[in-house]
């Protein structure tokens, strides 16, 4: 199995190290991709008519642009659109997300990807409706792709698969804490929904809102799971979306109580808003199967200090899913990270802040027989955009013509580590 670069003759303007694709064994791993060519802005095709702006929707035209490019990177891996099995899509424009959908059916239709979509602060192209990004799988004759719908778990409205299989691997849809036919509303949730069981009396001091919806969502996987022949024990991969990052506390308390001796690697982003009003995570998850013979593995690497409740890493088969990075030691924030009061704009915190953090992701991969380099995806989570320049001169300084495939969003913030500006979440391939 080999690492494979793919799309190069479709984009060469990329302004960051980057791949648009990687194929990494039989899994296709896409970059953040946008209606662009990373040269002109939103491509001219996919601009409203200036004489009738009104005609059609940009969201709607620049999911045309983005799903014709998917395919034909996945084209050119030898694969498609009908083998996608987990996208992640990320728009500053939520209230127009309903003019992503028909679109997005026309292109996905049977066993539709397991999915995640959140509303961020911005993008890294100017009037960008929306970035999405995906693994596919590469088909074998052997393995069949199998998209899961369990009767026990609530129905999404948005008709993606609850989870997909294939083989000994299981991608899990976003778990929001809705069931989607409660008549309790959210507070603040402008008619979304929630379950008798995760509400709160507001009325009294007793009982946690976080540590409930996280509990349902975690509730909710398990039916996915189980449906698919695995459990919550056999999650590898956990990406928690908060929209409060003062609900951590509530929320680490939710996942040592359930995964107390089997904690996956987890990553946890601060989002604007989630696809359900008026929640406050969202989860999702890569899983093995009960009888699953790969074997899994947890990381931790000696040059940085013991995480405080996760692995730095698991590795199963080929792959090591890492726990997102922030450019912190356990307890503490590296000096160089931190500006002089009297010079606050003289620190280039951007560089710094990436320079550590691919310092230790190549640490940790070096302690599970890789490098840095081995990084085939890279999700990067920024509060300041003007951070990034900085940021991307230190990926440069690493990153050659074997870059992973990149996907940068802008959220508001603050971090689990509020003076932070880069969080990461991160998948290597190290056969």
């Amino acid at each position: 199995m080999t690492k494979k670069i793919i799309g190069s003759k479709y984009f060469n303007n990329i302004p960051f190290p980057c791949s648009p694709a990687v194929q990494a064994g039989e899994w296709v791993f896409t970059s953040g991709l946008m209606a662009t060519d990373w040269t002109s802005g939103i491509l001219k095709e996919y601009q409203a008519n200036q004489d009738f702006p009104n005609n059609n929707y940009a969201m709607s035209l620049q999911t045309e642009g983005i799903y014709q490019i998917l395919s034909s990177l996945l084209q050119e891996a030898g694969t498609s659109v009908d083998n996608m099995v987990r996208i992640d899509q990320f728009t500053p424009y939520h209230d127009q997300f309903r003019h992503y959908l028909p679109i997005r059916d026309q292109y996905l239709t049977e066993g539709r990807p397991a999915s995640t979509a959140l509303a961020v602060k911005n993008l890294m192209i100017n009037d960008a409706q929306i970035a999405l990004d995906g693994i596919a799988i590469i088909p074998s004759k052997d393995t069949k792709k199998e998209a899961i719908n369990s009767p026990s778990a609530p129905t999404p409205r948005a008709g993606y698969s609850l989870a997909i299989r294939y083989g000994d691997w299981i991608w899990c849809s976003g778990s929001s804490p809705t069931d989607f036919k409660s008549r309790a509303p959210f507070p603040g949730g402008k008619g979304h929904t929630q379950p008798e069981e995760i509400q709160v009396d507001p009325n009294f001091w007793y009982g946690s809102e976080i540590e409930k919806q996280a509990a349902y969502d975690l509730y909710k996987l398990r039916l996915y799971l189980e449906e698919a022949n695995s459990s919550l024990d056999n999650i590898v991969k956990l990406d928690v979306y908060l929209t409060d990052t003062s609900d951590y506390p509530g929320l680490l308390n939710v996942l040592q109580e359930t995964f107390i001796d089997n904690m996956p690697a987890v990553t946890i982003v601060p989002i604007d808003q989630m696809g359900i009003g008026g929640s406050r995570v969202e989860i999702n998850c890569i899983a093995l199967t009960n009888d699953s013979k790969i074997k899994r593995e947890n990381i931790s690497s000696k040059k940085i200090d013991t995480p405080d409740f996760a692995p730095h890493a698991v590795k199963a088969g080929p792959y090591l899913f890492l726990s997102g990075r922030q450019a912190n030691d356990l307890n503490k924030i590296s000096p160089s990270m931190k500006p002089h009061s009297s010079s606050p704009f003289v620190n280039l915190k951007g560089k710094e802040e990436m320079k550590k953090i691919l310092a230790d992701i190549d640490a940790i991969c070096q302690e599970a027989g890789g490098s840095v380099n081995d990084l085939v995806k890279m999700q990067i989570f920024v509060t300041e955009l003007n951070d990034m320049p900085g940021a991307i001169d230190s990926m440069k300084e690493v990153f050659s013509d074997a870059a992973p495939a990149v996907n940068i969003i802008g959220v508001t913030g603050p971090h689990v580590i509020p003076s932070l500006s880069l969080a990461t979440n991160l998948i290597a391939y190290i056969p």
